[in-house]
């Protein structure tokens, strides 16, 4: 092997071993991603595309229609000629002319004629009335095809929630395993604090190994934060079908001011949720199928026309043509008529059922999110000098360690505080924006979280992974 194979496979190995180069996305990118890879969404917009063309298919229903037919095969027919006024000419001619023969003839001529038939045919059918069945039959189709519609936008809802959860999730992760980091940092600086107390005689061999539990301890948790956020990157990752991690560009954030009150939400969401659309849809579909069925036994008109170029064998056969007006009026069907026309109404009951319940689910559903928003925006805003207030007392803590004044128990203490103040912030955050994405899926506004994150006024900060 020469020196330039052996450069192309340490090369090859080297970019195998490389990992992927990561995709930054902002979460209005994210989400535009991962509708594309999401196969309920994909599948959705398929159906929307298939009922739509069938609803188009039935906009002519009732309009006319014309048919080519052809035939080629033999023809068997009857020919009866009456003859019986000849009779009476030829005995007349008889009496006349005593001396003329005259041949018998008889009262009637019959013959079978047998002949090859060939046939050229247009045949034309225009529905006059139908008493509005073929309306109800395009009613039913439009109606599956807005509820189809609305079965896409509940699914781009879902899906814009799930994508949030996962993608503020991963910076959650992230914050934490920077809050985690800084710990450990701390501590080992605090560690080696107590290494040169211990070696000058100022501490004890036993508060010196209270700080290097409290090392490994730091470093446990930080490990721990680490794989969680390792986690989250791995469900962010597939979710939207990515090639390579994604880094998040919209950070996680918190309005300091209501993004709506609770009545702007509500009245959204009784006209904008997808689930009044999907009941929209199928009172339609119920009202149309009990209009079908009550007219099974109404009359039909239909205008007909009907022209036939006939070539055969014999001179009987000739080219014929029909233009008139068919009525027809149902006596007797093998459905049940009456039976249809019942569960049609249930149809049309079970909506309606279906409509009262979600009149009462769908405001106690916004409220139920508008108020777990409401609080984490408090919450998150009432927080704000905790931080400073634990900086500061880290800060006195280590050097008063470093007098002798407190142990080192204090100054950990002093820092897993920190800590476990800034991880209840950036959960809190993650709770705010979470609790927003489910708000505006229940008011049928999920477009909205993009531009909110944009417009909000407090963010916490992007930690890159190390």
């Amino acid at each position: 092997m020469g020196p330039t194979a052996i450069s192309l496979l340490i090369a090859s190995a080297v970019a195998l071993a490389l990992p992927a180069q990561a995709q930054s996305l902002s979460f209005g990118e994210a989400l535009r991603q991962a509708a594309g890879a999401s196969g309920d969404v994909q599948g959705a917009s398929l159906d929307v595309r298939a009922r739509t063309l069938k609803a188009e298919a039935l906009s002519n229903i009732d309009g006319p229609s014309l048919d080519l037919t052809a035939f080629r095969g033999r023809l068997s027919t009857d020919l009866s000629l009456d003859t019986s006024r000849l009779s009476g000419v030829a005995g007349g001619i008889g009496a006349a002319l005593p001396n003329l023969p005259i041949p018998e003839i008889p009262k009637s001529l019959d013959r079978e004629v047998v002949t090859n038939l060939t046939s050229f045919g247009l045949v034309g059918v225009w529905p006059i009335y139908t008493a509005g069945r073929l309306d109800a039959v395009k009613g039913v189709a439009a109606g599956m095809a807005r509820q189809a519609d609305a079965e896409r936008v509940e699914a781009e809802e879902k899906l814009a929630t799930q994508v949030a959860q996962r993608y503020f999730q991963l910076l959650l992760a992230q914050r934490v395993v920077a809050v985690r980091a800084e710990v450990t940092a701390g501590v080992l600086e605090h560690q080696r604090d107590a290494l040169k107390l211990e070696k000058g005689g100022l501490i004890s061999k036993a508060e010196r190994l209270r700080a290097d539990v409290a090392l490994d301890g730091a470093r446990s948790e930080e490990a721990q934060a680490r794989s969680d956020a390792d986690i989250a990157q791995v469900a962010l990752d597939r979710l939207l079908d990515a090639r390579s991690q994604v880094r998040p560009a919209t950070p996680l954030f918190v309005n300091s001011l209501p993004v709506g009150s609770l009545q702007s939400f509500i009245s959204s969401g009784m006209h904008e949720n997808a689930a009044w659309k999907k009941i929209a849809s199928k009172r339609e579909q119920a009202e149309q199928a009990l209009r079908l069925h009550g007219k099974q036994y109404s009359p039909t008109v239909l205008a007909i026309g009907n022209y036939n170029l006939n070539r055969g064998g014999e001179r009987v056969v000739r080219s014929n043509w029909a233009v008139g007006v068919m009525v027809s009026v149902p006596l007797v069907h093998r459905i049940d008529t009456g039976k249809l026309i019942e569960a049609a109404k249930l149809d049309q009951e079970r909506v309606e059922v279906t409509a009262r319940q979600a009149g009462r689910d769908i405001p106690t559903l916004i409220e139920k999110n508008w108020r777990t928003l409401e609080n984490a925006r408090i919450q998150f805003l009432s927080t704000g000098s905790s931080v400073e207030l634990a900086r500061e007392n880290i800060r006195l803590q280590t050097v008063a360690f470093q007098q002798g004044q407190v142990t080192s128990l204090e100054v950990v203490d002093a820092r897993l505080n920190l800590a476990k103040i800034e991880t209840q912030r950036a959960q809190t955050a993650y709770n705010y924006v979470l609790a927003l994405a489910q708000l505006l899926e229940a008011a049928g506004e999920t477009h909205r979280l993009a531009s909110l994150a944009a417009q909000a006024d407090i963010h916490l900060p992007l930690d890159t992974p190390q």
